[in-house]
């Protein structure tokens, strides 16, 4: 089930809407708790039933382990015992996840190296493993660094399994959920906050259903392991624009439907896309595109390896920076090699497969290549921006993103090298072929001027969602990570500012009319499979 099926929109949602706002509007809060976190079992459970038993035991399992890490002292007599704890409860859902995801690419690689078949069938792979995994992982961290404070089962347990982003996220912390969950404020109608959640699942589901999988088509046959190998240039180049414009519009509607569908209940979910192709370097890329991802790997592992390499430099006497600048040594072991640790592991995150951790280390060595143009260049700041800076930069930023695609798309690194190598011309420019494909090419390029024109739906709804949810936010106790901070209003066009309006209400009504009259064949979301 996925949310732009008749299932969903026309079965599921209305009833489980109905029985939580119900059951709240009684004072049952329990009972609502209860029936939202059955109703997140039962939309995990559509796929394959049986890992239900799975999100159930990583659920009890890491309650326990993180009860126990909150109600611990951290006093000196027991810290090692709590950090063991710690380590132990990381480790456990570390190896679920390499069990189910890497298990079957690591044996490949082993038969590989050693021409040993070491066969231990396939290993199916739960919808949304990495997410799920990576959740937990963050809040046993928290819970043994001291920021939980309180948790019932039923909280937790809610908190890990709401349906909005238990598939495709966003990575959500405990302060940012639970918070919300204990308030009065959650599982209930709110008449200011109910249109702009329809809003953003409407918007949401327009890209995914009419933009997003009206391009899937075109983007999958140029990925093939057998077109890849004999593209020409141009082909190769609309296939992986093709496929970037699909993952971004696929991407960016999930993350708006999500957001409106925990604003359904209450709940104010994190931004975790925010009109990433418009970004003027790489690392404004990466603080953009899947953005609770990238603060995970900045907290948990960049920040960590960063850190310590930092104090064996200090330690070792050496200076860090000189007015800013960091010398050529200290910038290959304080910077460069926790970017690319932490890329490869991003890129690793995504699939198990070479293709994955070539696509994480390229972008690595992107955000290498951006730190030390400002570090060297610039004396550590980003460089002043102007028109025409902003303009090149922007352009850089994007060919550069489109160059990896390959790697994220294909389904082997030969494959993706096949790509690749056509779209250098090494078989032939085929410019011939633009002619008789001018239909579709105009598409493209309607589709391509929209995402770096228009403005995305967190700013055309920022004035009203910011005082509509002001309640939820602060009960979220996490300031401006619920409202993405760099967002802010359209201003370049005022008449795309959303508002109460019979215009809007009329606007946002034929376009979810005309988004179930196209969803008859949807296609899954493309970040399901991690």
């Amino acid at each position: 089930m996925i949310f732009t099926s008749y299932e969903f929109v026309l079965v599921f949602l209305p009833i489980v809407v109905l029985v939580v706002y119900g059951a709240s509007a009684l004072g049952q809060r329990v009972l609502a708790k209860l029936l939202l976190f059955a109703a997140s079992l039962a939309f995990y459970a559509w796929w394959n039933p049986q890992y239900v038993v799975l999100l159930l035991a990583l659920t009890c399992f890491n309650y326990l382990v993180g009860s126990w890490l909150i109600h611990t002292r951290a006093d000196e007599a027991v810290a090692r015992k709590r950090f063991a704890v710690a380590v132990f409860g990381v480790a456990a859902n570390v190896g679920v996840l390499v069990y189910y995801k890497y298990a079957n690419f690591f044996v490949q690689v082993a038969s590989d190296v050693t021409g040993i078949d070491f066969a231990i069938g396939q290993i199916l792979l739960p919808l949304g493993m990495s997410f799920i995994i990576f959740q937990k992982i963050a809040f046993l961290v928290d819970a043994y660094g001291g920021q939980v404070q309180r948790l019932s089962l039923l909280d937790y347990a809610l908190f890990v399994s709401f349906f909005p982003q238990l598939i495709a996220g966003p990575i959500v912390h405990h302060r940012e959920i639970i918070p919300q969950l204990q308030s009065d404020t959650s599982l209930r109608y709110l008449r200011r906050v109910v249109p702009i959640a329809i809003t953003f699942f409407v918007i949401g589901a327009f890209k995914k259903a009419i933009i997003a999988d009206q391009l899937a088509p075109r983007a999958a046959g140029v990925f093939s392991t057998e077109m890849g190998s004999h593209l020409d240039a141009f082909s190769a180049w609309i296939g992986t624009l093709t496929f970037t414009l699909q993952v971004y519009f696929d991407f960016s509607g999930y993350s708006d439907m999500a957001i409106g569908l925990g604003l359904l209940f209450g709940i104010r979910l994190p931004f975790n896309f925010n009109s990433p192709l418009k970004a003027a370097n790489m690392l404004d890329l990466w603080s953009r595109w899947h953005m609770s991802l990238t603060r995970f790997l900045t907290a948990y592992i960049y920040s960590p390896l960063a850190l310590r390499a930092t104090r064996r430099w200090m330690g070792a006497g050496k200076k860090v920076a000189t007015r800013g600048v960091m010398s050529g040594g200290a910038f290959v072991r304080l910077l460069m090699t926790p970017t690319l640790i932490t890329m490869a592991i991003a890129g690793l995150w995504h699939g198990a497969g070479w293709q994955f951790v070539a696509f994480g280390v390229l972008h690595g060595v992107y955000l290498v290549i951006n730190h030390a143009w400002r570090n060297f260049r610039h004396g550590g700041k980003p460089p002043p921006p102007t028109p025409g800076r902003l303009a090149i930069s922007r352009t850089i930023t994007f060919v550069a993103f489109v160059i990896s695609i390959p790697f994220f798309r294909a389904d082997s690194l030969t494959t993706a090298w096949h790509v690749l190598t056509s779209m250098a011309g090494a078989h032939g420019l085929g410019l011939h072929a633009a002619v008789g494909d001018g239909k579709f090419l105009s598409l493209l390029g309607l589709v391509l001027v929209a995402s770096q024109i228009l403005p995305n739906t967190q700013e055309i709804l920022h004035d009203r969602l910011e005082a509509a949810t002001a309640p939820l936010e602060k009960h979220a106790g996490a300031g401006k990570t619920l409202g993405g901070g760099a967002v802010g209003p359209a201003w370049s066009w005022p008449h795309l500012v959303w508002k109460p309006s019979v215009v809007w209400a009329l606007a946002v009504g034929a376009v979810a009319w005309y988004v179930v009259l196209n969803m008859a064949a949807p296609s899954e979301f493309l970040y399901f499979q991690f």
